[in-house]
């Protein structure tokens, strides 16, 4: 018996691997159906949520949410930057949506979901791509049939994505399937006496194959990381074994001249155990490993030249603070008591991974004392950044200021991971924005009567 057979089979008999295995085989009429691997379904769903009039029983709350969202997105606020058009879209009335599918073109093309309302003068263009790609000069040519259908209307295009897909049109507004999810979240939690037991268990059984795909639940995520720990030659080898279509990397050879040399029983044994429980270990492989934490805290070791001093290798969201901004501590630590904020700055720089192929890097304003937050705020504009009226506001806690993402090929090697991490910190837009982002600290700074701090007063430390 080899060592492989002996570890898959402490795996499978392990009581974390049961009970991960378990929630993936957990009954769904909507998996049974195979309604999560088709867009058209998705699409039949979606608009059956967003028309009021349908038996639901939400009337206009998940338009309303969906719209409030859209709006919010820190992706979308270069949309939004003129106050009005944001508070006129915040404030529109949502008894008189219509909801189309599939609506024809003269060009022949189908839109998968087209709203309009006559009292707002507003049409909304949802492109769902699930998994399917552009066509050429296809979202042009729906922002062209729109504009010439609905002269004088306000148009809002939307590219709905699995993984954050750039519009190959830059006017479409960004929307993706884990926002869906979380709005779904929040309508399940809030307006449950408003729908009735079999809609409230349909929508249940939505939002598990949304958040199995998309948005893992943090008990999922903590057994997953817990098997790969203990179990994770295991889990690798039965991956591998079962996925030949993959491309193997470095890290793979190990495992893949290990499987070279097993036999046929053992080949086929190993296939039907991952035949039996496929969910649970593409899952442990592709979210369990861990390798964001460890490529992060290997960018930190390696790159000497950024002297990073203070960050947080989180498993999924890890951050720190850019090494000039320790300067002015006296001035970014002004946090209000709203809550606390990631390593106690008003300014982080913070990573996680979006989907299943790229990695994302966020720059955002937090919840400073608000005389602090607005004079940043107004410094960041003075050089070049465009901040949304509602970011201005005391209610106001979070602004993000710049995101920029890769693609990252291979989510099990902690050395592909390294280097989109470098690839997002080198980029000339990140240099760009971080020149911009300091003289606009440095500057508000000196306003509040603020003094620079010597850095070398500064020890390095991982919260993590």
């Amino acid at each position: 018996m080899t060592i492989e057979v002996k570890n898959i089979t402490n795996l499978i008999y392990s009581k974390q691997f049961e009970e991960l295995n378990r929630m993936f085989k957990a009954f769904n009429p909507l998996k049974v159906l195979r309604m999560d691997s088709h867009e058209i379904r998705h699409s039949n769903v979606l608009a059956w949520l967003l028309n009021h009039e349908e038996n639901h029983g939400l009337n206009s709350v998940f338009i309303e949410k969906l719209i409030s969202r859209l709006v919010m997105k820190p992706e979308n606020d270069r949309f939004v930057s003129d106050s009005r058009f944001f508070l006129k879209t915040l404030a529109m009335k949502h008894v008189d949506w219509k909801v189309e599918r599939e609506k024809l073109t003269t060009k022949k093309r189908y839109i998968d979901l087209l709203l309009t309302s006559e009292e707002n003068e507003t049409v909304i263009i949802i492109e769902n791509k699930f998994y399917s790609s552009q066509s050429e000069k296809q979202l042009d040519d729906y922002l062209e049939y729109v504009k010439n259908e609905y002269e004088g209307f306000t148009i809002i295009p939307v590219f709905l994505t699995l993984l954050n897909e750039e519009p190959a049109n830059d006017q479409y507004w960004a929307l993706n399937y884990t926002d869906i999810a979380e709005v779904l979240e929040f309508v399940l939690k809030f307006y449950k006496e408003s729908i009735s037991g079999e809609v409230f268990v349909f929508l249940k059984n939505y939002l598990s194959i949304l958040q199995e795909r998309f948005a893992p639940d943090e008990e999922r995520l903590m057994l997953a990381e817990e098997i790969f720990e203990q179990y994770g030659e295991a889990i690798t080898y039965l991956y591998l074994l079962n996925n030949p279509g993959i491309k193997f990397l470095n890290h793979h050879q190990p495992f893949k001249a290990q499987l070279e040399t097993i036999g046929e029983e053992e080949e086929q044994w190993m296939k039907k155990i991952y035949t039996a429980s496929n969910e649970a270990i593409d899952f442990i492989y592709t979210e369990g490993s861990l390798v964001l934490k460890k490529a992060f805290q290997r960018f930190v070791q390696k790159n000497n030249q950024l002297d990073i001093q203070l960050y947080d290798a989180s498993k999924s969201y890890p951050s720190f603070i850019y090494p000039e901004w320790h300067r002015y501590a006296d001035f970014l630590k002004n946090i209000n008591d709203k809550a606390v904020y990631w390593l106690k700055y008003g300014l982080i720089i913070f990573m996680h991974r979006v989907g299943s192929e790229r990695l994302q890097l966020i720059i955002e304003v937090g919840n400073m004392e608000f005389d602090h937050r607005i004079k940043l705020l107004e410094k960041l504009e003075d050089n070049g950044f465009s901040i949304k009226p509602s970011s201005k506001t005391p209610n106001s806690m979070y602004t993000r200021i710049f995101t920029d993402q890769v693609e990252v090929t291979d989510w099990t090697s902690i050395e592909v991971v390294q280097k989109a991490i470098h690839k997002l910190k080198a980029s000339k837009k990140f240099e760009d924005h971080i020149s911009r982002i300091n003289k606009s600290i440095a500057a508000a700074s000196e306003e509040l009567g603020y003094e620079p701090i010597d850095l070398k007063m500064i020890e390095a430390k991982d919260l993590s």
